[in-house]
């Protein structure tokens, strides 16, 4: 009987926890993306975003030169920057090294460079899923990679679809109102945000006017095209046996790309994923998910009414946008404002992501000096939530 029992630990423990990983990888966790180590054709480490909703692995068109890597110009839907497809190429992650068939594209990531505040050199997501399940574990900042269906199986077990390859997951949510609407959502690590409403979701049932106090501002997507951006909240939103409680949420106008998706309601980004380590299986089109150290921190929002990036040439923290009713429309701060210090500190001591985290304590003063047409001036702004 004891040997009986001892054999069935044994198969517990393995169906619960997988096998060994092939290879454990460490990763930064800057803002809320997963930053991993990779080398393209035997280069140095590269810093890739690991990015659940990326079709593609990508390169920046610098990385492209630098490495004297051959590209062919492709054409891309949607896409107004340049494309290239790069010839016989090989990829490792942190010295793992992928499947030989993996192809990589290049483009301008300077966007995505001056929205972050972070020299980026890549993009990958779906060509290491594809072949490869993996465990993310917050808590330790590792990833282990694993052979389809053997890595771990804990936590809350939710099934999912592939959309664009991108993994999509049944839920629901209830409005301010009190509406409950069922809806499908995307995951995707590299988009940092809580939930995004896609836009033909959000005009069936007129998510705008049913989320509370909100407020909105323009967004360019692929294209040079602007569409109006809001940001509000819900009662809840329940996937699997989950359910999170007044969440902010963003809701999209975008006519075209992924928030345009008629079929999909949604996407669930990085800042609710990173609360959870978890398991992704594309050979079982499983996702496992386990409440990690930062589960129960409170969600933070836009508390100062600015939104900061980087110039174009990434040596200065530009105000890009100052929302109405806010801290900082009330100073008189102006956008193309260059923010030269925060609490004493200067742009050099503190990187684009914590300059938006200490801007969202609630209730907290903050000291901004700001250049605004040659002139410094110093404001002290008390932060107040802009969707409450």
């Amino acid at each position: 009987m004891k040997k009986l029992l001892y054999t069935f630990a044994i198969a517990f423990a393995t169906l619960s926890f997988g096998q060994a990983p092939i290879t454990t990888i460490p990763f930064e966790l800057f803002g809320d993306h997963i930053i991993i180590q990779v080398s393209v054709d035997d280069s140095e480490p590269l810093d890739f975003i690991f990015d659940t909703g990326s079709g593609y692995t990508v390169i920046d068109l610098d990385v492209e030169e630098a490495l004297g890597l051959e590209g062919k110009e492709i054409e891309m839907n949607q896409a107004s920057a340049a494309w290239h497809l790069i010839k016989h190429n090989t990829i490792a992650i942190n010295g793992f090294l992928m499947e030989k068939n993996t192809k990589v594209y290049s483009t301008d990531l300077d966007h995505l460079e001056i929205s972050l505040g972070k020299d980026l050199d890549g993009i990958i997501g779906y060509d290491l899923l594809r072949h490869h399940s993996v465990y993310i574990n917050f808590d330790t900042k590792t990833m282990n990679i694993y052979d389809h269906s053997k890595s771990p199986k804990r936590g809350d077990a939710i099934p999912f679809t592939l959309q664009v390859s991108i993994p999509v997951i049944e839920g629901s949510v209830v409005l301010n109102n009190n509406e409950a609407h069922d809806g499908s959502f995307f995951l995707m690590t590299g988009a940092g945000t809580t939930l995004d409403f896609n836009s033909p979701y959000a005009k069936e049932f007129d998510v705008i006017n049913k989320t509370g106090k909100h407020y909105s501002y323009p967004v360019k997507g692929v294209s040079d095209e602007e569409t109006l951006h809001y940001e509000g909240h819900v009662k809840s939103l329940k996937f699997g046996n989950q359910i999170i409680e007044d969440l902010p949420i963003g809701i999209s106008e975008a006519k075209s790309g992924i928030q345009a998706d008629k079929k999909v309601s949604g996407i669930i980004g990085s800042q609710i994923l990173r609360m959870y380590n978890m398991t992704i299986d594309y050979g079982t089109k499983m996702i496992y998910l386990e409440k990690d150290n930062t589960y129960e921190a409170n969600f933070k929002v836009n508390c100062s009414g600015i939104d900061v990036q980087l110039s174009k040439d990434k040596e200065k923290v530009l105000i890009h946008q100052v929302f109405e009713n806010s801290p900082a429309s009330e100073a008189g701060i102006k956008e193309n404002d260059q923010l030269v210090k925060l609490n004493g500190k200067t742009m050099k001591e503190v990187n684009l992501a914590e300059v938006k985290k200490i801007l969202k304590q609630e209730g907290e003063k903050v000291e901004l000096v700001v250049n605004q047409g040659g002139k410094e001036k110093t404001v002290s702004l008390t932060l107040r939530s802009l969707i409450d």
